[in-house]
């Protein structure tokens, strides 16, 4: 970024903190980064709602102590009604009830007579990779969802091993972020035009690694 705009890492750092950038130097920022100013400004208008639910260490340890308390908390934040759970789900009233009175203790949702639920907060639900719901996502994460041979016709697998520079690595992880965001943003549309779509699970991920099949023949 330094080199795109002809000053030095530390103004780089002063001009993103300043919130003060003119015209001119957000277009060598867009060209730099891969982004058109368009996709700027709808990024942001839609970052400004700030549409991600993120939970308190407490809250999480809650959520990740009952599986069951942990899928009902994410059905209402997808827009699900106790009652609707409670026809569509194996749970009987009274176990829906008891999770309704947790939920409202750990000050999740805010629990009104006759079940009504209004969420503290309303967005797409985030953790901490290293929170207590996060590493029992990840664990199951890495013991369920890779274990498939990705042939199904809505099921998508691609994985290459290429020599990069660190430079070449730091572009690919900005248009990864990118893609990840067009698609957390394509997912908080569709929540709030209450979309029956499928639910997908999609992984980006890259690490140094060797195949142990390519790596018989030593180097000298």
């Amino acid at each position: 970024m330094a080199e795109a705009l002809g000053v030095s890492e530390s103004s780089v750092k002063r001009l993103l903190g300043s919130k003060k950038i003119g015209l001119d130097r957000i277009e060598k920022i867009c060209e730099a980064t891969g982004i058109s100013f368009s996709e700027v400004c709808k990024l942001a208008e839609w970052q400004d709602e700030d549409p991600f639910l993120t939970l308190t260490f407490e809250q999480e340890k809650t959520l990740s102590e009952s599986p069951r308390l942990l899928h009902y908390f994410t059905l209402l934040t997808d827009g699900y009604k106790p009652q609707q759970i409670e026809k569509e789900f194996q749970i009987s009233p009274a176990e829906s009830k008891k999770f309704l009175f947790t939920l409202d203790k750990c000050n999740l949702i805010e629990l009104h007579p006759k079940d009504k639920v209004k969420l503290i907060k309303n967005g797409l639900f985030r953790f901490r990779r290293e929170g207590p719901v996060g590493k029992m996502v990840f664990q199951q994460l890495k013991e369920g969802y890779l274990y498939s041979d990705f042939k199904a016709a809505d099921e998508f697998l691609r994985f290459g091993m290429r020599r990069l520079s660190g430079a070449a690595l730091g572009k690919l992880k900005l248009k990864i972020e990118k893609i990840f965001l067009e698609l957390e943003e394509e997912a908080h549309y569709e929540m709030q035009i209450e979309s029956n779509e499928k639910e997908y699970g999609v992984l980006f991920a890259f690490r140094p690694w060797h195949y142990s099949i390519m790596n018989v023949l030593k180097k000298r």
